[in-house]
């Protein structure tokens, strides 16, 4: 069997709007021809404050392990970026789906995040007062995309991801790098 490895760290985020806490949850998502054989396939990371440069730092490492019959559902990251004030209250600012490289090798990735946006004034007076945002129900919309043109969105942060593949036996299915 074909063998990929993942490796690498949830670095950061940066472009986020509030001041308060940040942190994010993510879930690897592959087809039914992928297995895990090792690590974890969701996690979720430290909360941070921005530091001097305006930027949250996570450094959450990342290491899952794959075994596949086929390419077909090549792993995906899932993304949820979620802010916690000084009440303790947490809700989600950004969402994201980062399709993993298939090419061997380290890769920095800079992940654009996206939120729903509020459609009229009662709801954005609510939330620069009370803080919170509109939140999806149906959380495949991120990574399948399959509705997802029907939403107003608008654009939120950045998340940077710092990664290492390795493959292993894709030879077997007629895929060389050279």
């Amino acid at each position: 069997m074909a063998e990929l490895h993942i490796l690498g760290q949830l670095h950061g985020a940066s472009d986020f709007e509030t001041r308060s806490s940040l942190f994010c949850r993510y879930s690897f998502q592959s087809g039914p021809n992928w297995t895990v054989i090792s690590g974890c396939s969701e996690g979720q990371t430290v909360s941070a404050k921005r530091d001097h440069e305006d930027k949250v730092v996570w450094t959450q490492p990342l290491d899952i392990h794959y075994i596949t019959k086929g390419i077909q559902g090549w792993p995906k990251l899932v993304l949820q970026v979620s802010c916690l004030d000084s009440l303790n209250r947490s809700w989600i600012v950004g969402y994201s789906c980062c399709s993993l490289p298939a090419v061997p090798g380290y890769h920095t990735i800079k992940v654009p995040c996206w939120a729903p946006a509020a459609t009229n004034l009662s709801d954005r007076v609510k939330q620069y007062f009370l803080g919170g945002s509109h939140q999806l129900l149906q959380t495949d919309l991120i990574n399948l995309g399959l509705d997802r043109y029907k939403l107003h969105t608008e654009s939120k942060g950045n998340i940077f991801l710092q990664i290492d593949i390795i493959l292993r036996n894709f030879s077997q299915f007629g895929i060389e790098y050279k």
